[in-house]
């Protein structure tokens, strides 16, 4: 009897695979090398998305003037333990804020440990390959031990860091809960791809479940929480498009949100936000009315650097609004005046109704005036 169990159980597996398998050989798919050199001639950035590569590679190839990143995090509800991995293709000519090196294909992972530490290290691989099925995206990083593994319909990431000569070993797990998106709409064919002129963003996973299991400095690092995953890419240098920017993401109540505001050097403002609950987009707009954003500062005193958080107001359409407060709790990354990432508490209602407290968040801003 055990040994029919396990011949059904065995061929159930493999019927599952194989459906899996036929399902993907229907799907598109594309691999794409990027050595360690920087290109030398000129890039082009894709800016209108087409039925499939939500996730994929979406610039030409890397020069001193492009950029393009994958970037990963998660944050625990108790706001005391964050991680953020960030995949790059660029040198510190297109974004300014990567070492200045000569290699293009560079990891770096930021840890907030329950204790209020932080630590960093950063990755130099000698090559990337990059693996595209229908949206997903699968990467390597050669000789870092570092990569991601995603699935074709964004359901579900896998990133790996094996660097036991840095200290850092293990696995980070997001299973989405809320669909992917474009800056002003649905993962689907013929959106806008530039959340603000010449940067490029897609959305992967908005929100997701999140199981970090590392072992840092021979100590474990683990903790379910909050975590998201998105890409950006640009063909001209991030910090000649943005005099500021500010973006953040959370979960409060049964709502994965996400927003983001761009100043441009001229002045003008792009927003972005994006609502979601039980798997379904409640909105997904670039409206500049979409959603407004102030800054709380401590004490009245608005010099930078001396906030306690943020005051937001996302429009849901309907007449009807989801208003909110951003509490700072913990300072993840700190090179102020010119960028700041933090972990924070999410408190808020719709349209004045119950007032939700258990949510939390993780934002950042740039000031490049």
């Amino acid at each position: 009897m055990k040994f029919l169990i396990v011949q059904f159980l065995w061929l159930a597996l493999n019927v599952s695979a194989f459906r899996t398998s036929i399902r993907n050989m229907n799907k598109p798919e594309s691999r794409k090398v990027i050595p360690s050199a920087v290109f030398s001639g000129n890039v082009v950035a894709n800016t209108i998305s087409t039925n499939a590569n939500l996730d994929g590679p979406q610039l030409s190839a890397v020069n001193s003037s492009s950029y393009e990143w994958w970037y990963f995090d998660a944050v625990s509800q108790d706001l005391k333990s964050a991680i953020t991995i960030v995949f790059y293709t660029a040198l510190a000519s297109g974004f300014g804020f990567i070492p200045s090196i000569s290699n293009v294909t560079v990891v770096g992972v930021d840890f907030l440990f329950p204790n209020g530490t932080t630590s960093s290290i950063e990755l130099t691989a000698t090559e990337v390959v990059i693996t595209t099925i229908d949206q997903g995206s699968s990467a390597v990083y050669k000789d870092t031990g570092a990569g991601w593994h995603g699935a074709p319909d964004l359901s579900c990431y896998k990133v790996k860091i094996n660097a036991p000569e840095y200290g850092v070993v293990g696995t980070f797990e997001l299973k989405s809960i809320a669909p992917a998106h474009y800056s002003c709409g649905s993962a689907e064919a013929g959106q806008r791809m530039m959340v603000a002129p010449n940067i490029g963003w897609s959305n992967a996973i908005p929100d997701a479940v999140g199981d970090v299991d590392f072992h840092v400095n021979g100590e474990k690092y683990s903790f379910q929480g909050n975590a998201y995953h998105d890409h950006n890419w640009g063909s001209q240098p991030f910090q000649n498009n943005v005099a500021q920017e500010h973006w953040g993401r959370g979960r409060l109540g049964e709502y994965s949100l996400v927003w983001s505001t761009v100043v441009a050097p001229d002045g003008t403002n792009y927003s972005t936000v994006y609502v979601a609950a039980n798997d379904k987009i409640i909105t997904a707009s670039c409206d500049p009315k979409s959603f407004s954003i102030t800054p709380i500062p401590v004490n009245g005193d608005p010099i930078k650097g001396t906030l306690t958080g943020y005051e937001l107001k996302l429009d849901l359409g309907e007449g009807m609004t989801l208003d909110f407060n951003v509490t700072i709790i913990e300072t993840v990354s700190n090179a102020a005046p010119v960028y700041m990432r933090w972990t924070g508490s999410i408190a808020g209602s719709v349209s004045g109704g119950k007032v939700i407290t258990d949510g939390v968040a993780t934002f950042e801003e740039f000031n490049l005036s």
